[in-house]
């Protein structure tokens, strides 16, 4: 019987905390209008920018180039989204070159969005090309 009542109390206990924990995904993807313009006015087209998305477990950051770049509103609430290749993005989740010899920052820290569990920059031997490096969402 105490065993029965001990594993209620226990099982009810986990799923509210499981119930409470932050969600990792998505941590910048819908951010303010001023956050969506702090965020494109560090980028410009062509530039290289990398994806990494470390709570995800990712290792190796991922190389993009900026052929189109923009933000619109997400119809919720008053919230933007930042487009990179016709593709909204998660700030948390992309580094751009702050212009500190290669350094790459993360993009969501630069437009001030409050992001967790992520990397301020991107150690300088993780930035290295890849063998085949694509465009982030290109289509065929």
């Amino acid at each position: 019987m105490k065993i029965n009542w001990l594993w209620r109390c226990t099982s009810t206990i986990g799923f509210c905390l499981a119930l409470t924990t932050p969600a990792w995904a998505d941590q910048c993807s819908y951010v303010s209008k001023e956050q969506a313009i702090n965020a494109i006015a560090r980028l410009n087209l062509n530039d290289k920018i990398y994806f990494l998305c470390e709570l995800c477990g990712e290792d190796v950051p991922e190389s993009a180039q900026i052929k189109s770049l923009s933000m619109k509103t997400v119809d919720y609430e008053d919230y933007w989204q930042v487009e990179i290749n016709g593709e909204g993005i998660d700030l948390a989740y992309v580094f751009a070159d702050s212009g500190i010899e290669s350094n790459f920052a993360n993009l969501a820290m630069l437009a001030d969005c409050p992001a967790e569990g992520v990397s301020s920059t991107l150690p300088s031997n993780r930035v290295a090309e890849p063998e085949s490096a694509r465009d982030y969402y290109e289509r065929d």
